[in-house]
C-alpha cells in the first residue's frame, strides 16, 4: 500500500499566562499518522501536556519525535520539561541556545539548526529561518508546498510583537519582515492569535506601525527636545495600553531609539534622548 504523505499543520491553542491581550501561546503540530515535530512548547503547566495529546488523538497525528523552539520566551520553551516522557530531541537557533537550555532545564541537550536547513517531515520539505527581531536566535519554518509561514512571535493575530532590548533589535527586526514578505504565502500560523490569512497585509500593517512610531519618537524629540524613554513611552501610547505591559512598550520605544541612534537621528545622554542637530 502506497504510504500517504500529506501533512497537517495543527494550531494548538495552550492557555499561558502572556502578554494582555492574548491569553493562549500557539503550539504547532506539524505531520500525519506516520510521524510529526512539534514547534513551541508552551508554558511549563500540566495543561500544556493535556492540550497537546488531545490535539495528536482528534488530529490522528503522531506523537512528535522533535520539538523545534521557536526562541526561549517562557510561554513558548519551558514546556519541553512536560514532555520529556516523550523522548523529543530538542532543537534551536545556535543564537538562542544558551537561553533556551536555561529555560527548559534541567532539559539541558539541546541541538541546533541553521539558516537555510531542510527538514523532512514525511518527505515534506519544511526550511528553517533564522529571523532575529524579537530576539536574536528567532526561527520560524516555512513550508513551501503548503506556502504556509510559523512565524514565532515575529508575527502576532492581533496587534504587534513587542521588541526591545536585551535580546531584541528594532533594525533586525524590520529587515526579518522585508524578507518574509518576500516568501510565497497563503497563511501565517502566529505566535499568538488565530491564523493569519491575509499574510501580506499582516505584514505591512507591522512595518507602518513600526514606522509611525518611529516617527512619533521623531516629532516628539523635537517638540520637547529633551526626554526619557519612560516619558516617550508614556506620551506615544497616553494611557491607551494595559499597565501590564508598560514595561514591554518601553523596552519597544528604547528599541526605536537605539535604531535611530545607529542611524545618526538621535544622541543619548545618560538616560536622556534628543534629536541630533542638523546642519
Amino acid at each position: 500500500m502506497q504510504r500517504n504523505n500529506e501533512i497537517k499543520i495543527i494550531r494548538v491553542p495552550i492557555p499561558t499566562p502572556t502578554l494582555w491581550p492574548n491569553t493562549t501561546t500557539n503550539c504547532y503540530l506539524i505531520g500525519n499518522e506516520q510521524e510529526s515535530i512539534l514547534v513551541d512548547a508552551g508554558y511549563d503547566q500540566q495543561e500544556t501536556k493535556q492540550q497537546l495529546k488531545k490535539a495528536l488523538l482528534e488530529n490522528n497525528v503522531a506523537k512528535p519525535k522533535s520539538i523545534i523552539l521557536t526562541h526561549s520566551h517562557r510561554d513558548h520553551a519551558p514546556g519541553v520539561r512536560r514532555l520529556v516522557d516523550w523522548s523529543p530531541t530538542v532543537y534551536c537557533h545556535i543564537n538562542e541556545l544558551e537561553a533556551i537550555k536555561a529555560a527548559i532545564a534541567p532539559v539541558n541537550e539541546v541541538n541546533t539548526l541553521h539558516n537555510g536547513e531542510i527538514i523532512k517531515v514525511s518527505n515534506v520539505e519544511i526550511t528553517v529561518m533564522h529571523c532575529p527581531g524579537h530576539t536574536k536566535g528567532q526561527l520560524n519554518l516555512y513550508i513551501p508546498s503548503k506556502q504556509v509561514l510559523i512565524a514565532g512571535d515575529n508575527i502576532v493575530g492581533e496587534g504587534t510583537t513587542w521588541i526591545g532590548p536585551p535580546d531584541g533589535d528594532m533594525s533586525d527586526y524590520i529587515h526579518t519582515l522585508h524578507r518574509l514578505k518576500q516568501l510565497p504565502l497563503r497563511k501565517i500560523g502566529p505566535g499568538h492569535g488565530e491564523w493569519v490569512v491575509n499574510p501580506y497585509e499582516q505584514i505591512e500593517f507591522v512595518l507602518n506601525r513600526r514606522i509611525y512610531r518611529e516617527n512619533q519618537i521623531k516629532s516628539l524629540l523635537k517638540e520637547h527636545r529633551y526626554l526619557t524613554s519612560t516619558s516617550l513611552t508614556k506620551m506615544i501610547y497616553e494611557n491607551t495600553i494595559h499597565p501590564s505591559i508598560f514595561d514591554v512598550a518601553k523596552r519597544t520605544t528604547e528599541a526605536h531609539l537605539i535604531k535611530l541612534i545607529q542611524e545618526g537621528f538621535v544622541l543619548q545622554k545618560d538616560s536622556v534622548y534628543s534629536m541630533k542637530p542638523s546642519f
